[in-house]
């Protein structure tokens, strides 16, 4: 039950006293990493995205996982982006991965493709919206639909230039 998970469960990936919790890289699994984890034991859904292998002792070593709990890939939401999602007008993932490394501690990134902002309805830290084929809106402490404090901003730019999250206007 949804409740008593909340209780004894820890919000990042690990050891638990109900066996070991793994982290899904944008929320999403491949259906052979999750026949392998079936494998090992019975497999429960958490509130936190995350599935709960009972009563396992050791951590998984499959692709797609995220077992380290200072992965930055867990501050960061991405929606599907193009070409997966027919309203996104620019890939997501792809940039959200990597720019995750470069993320302050404690900072959320929300990476949207199109202008719904359905991965992270609420406010983020940063968010970036696409506006365009491989270009984003910058927006802080704010929602996909805020004004952006940056506009026009490629893709090649912010990966080169991670530092244009957060310095600036």
């Amino acid at each position: 039950d949804v409740a008593a998970a909340k209780s004894v469960a820890p919000a990042a990936p690990g050891r638990c006293p109900q066996g070991v919790l793994v982290a899904l890289a944008f929320g999403q699994i491949q259906a052979q990493t999750l026949a392998a984890l079936a494998e090992v034991g019975p497999l429960r859904l958490t509130p936190w995205r995350m599935l709960l292998m009972e009563g396992a002792t050791r951590m998984p070593d499959l692709p797609g996982l995220i077992t380290d709990a200072a992965d930055p890939l867990l501050r960061v939401v991405a929606c599907t982006g193009a070409p997966g999602c027919p309203q996104a007008v620019s890939p997501s993932r792809s940039l959200a991965r990597a720019l995750a490394p470069h993320l302050p501690d404690h900072t959320l990134l929300h990476v949207s493709g199109c202008a719904k902002g359905c991965a992270h309805p609420g406010p983020a830290p940063l968010t970036l919206v696409a506006a365009g084929p491989e270009c984003f809106d910058l927006i802080r402490q704010g929602r996909v639909g805020d004004p952006p404090v940056a506009t026009g901003l490629t893709a090649e730019a912010l990966t080169s230039h991670p530092d244009l999250l957060t310095e600036g206007p």
